[in-house]
């Protein structure tokens, strides 16, 4: 009896052992995780305003200039100095805001001439009076303004001989800004050169000079 007994008690642990095996293997059919879809593929969009690019403007520059000399000085064989001048030209930033702006640009004020620049008579019978524009006397262009530091004019800037064109005025980039406007004048001077010998004496002779085109250059 103690055997029956025995082999009893050690039947019940393989018993107990094939049923983990059965639940193990009744377990594998059951349903997988379930995963996320795949991404779907799309597109966004968007509308940003930008600030417009600054833009320099000129205005102001005269058709015509007059020259005379000082007091109505008469021409009397020596240098006879004459001039005249343009004054409320504007030269100006337009924009919103020039101080971030990548692309903005600085300015020069540029004069020129055509080649060999005189003062003639338009009258082909006398032309005792005509005279070219020398670089020994040349036709100096003063430019004269209020406007900040920024703002650089070259005294010696001038229109004679080889010298055609001249950059009286200008701004850099870098000094470029919203507020960059500059209202300025212009003087012109010439020399009536000694040893003339007009035909007619006593008379006033109508000279006119060289054409001067003026323009605003943007600059890097």
């Amino acid at each position: 009896m103690n055997k029956k007994k025995i082999f009893a008690a050690i039947a019940a642990p393989f018993a107990i052992v094939g049923l983990i095996s059965a639940l193990t293997v009744t377990s594998a059919g059951f349903a997988a995780v379930p995963t996320a879809p795949e991404g779907v593929p799309g597109t966004t969009s968007s509308s940003v305003g930008t600030k417009p690019q600054c833009a320099w403007t000129l205005a102001g520059v005269e058709a015509t200039m007059a020259l005379v000399s000082e007091g109505d000085a008469l021409y009397s064989g020596i240098d006879l100095a004459i001039a005249g001048s343009d004054s409320d030209i504007s030269a100006s930033v337009s924009g919103t805001d020039c101080a971030w702006y990548e692309y903005k640009k600085g300015a020069t004020i540029t004069i020129d001439t055509p080649a060999s620049p005189k003062f003639t008579i338009n009258d082909v019978s006398d032309t005792t009076m005509d005279f070219d524009l020398t670089e020994l006397k040349p036709m100096s262009l003063a430019i004269t303004h209020a406007c900040g530091p920024e703002f650089v004019d070259d005294a010696t800037a001038s229109i004679g001989g080889a010298l055609i064109s001249a950059e009286p005025f200008s701004i850099t980039k870098t000094a470029t800004t919203t507020a960059s406007t500059c209202t300025y004048a212009m003087s012109v001077g010439a020399t009536v050169p000694a040893g003339k010998s007009p035909k007619n004496a006593g008379s006033s002779y109508a000279l006119v000079g060289p054409a001067l085109t003026t323009t605003l250059t943007l600059v890097d």
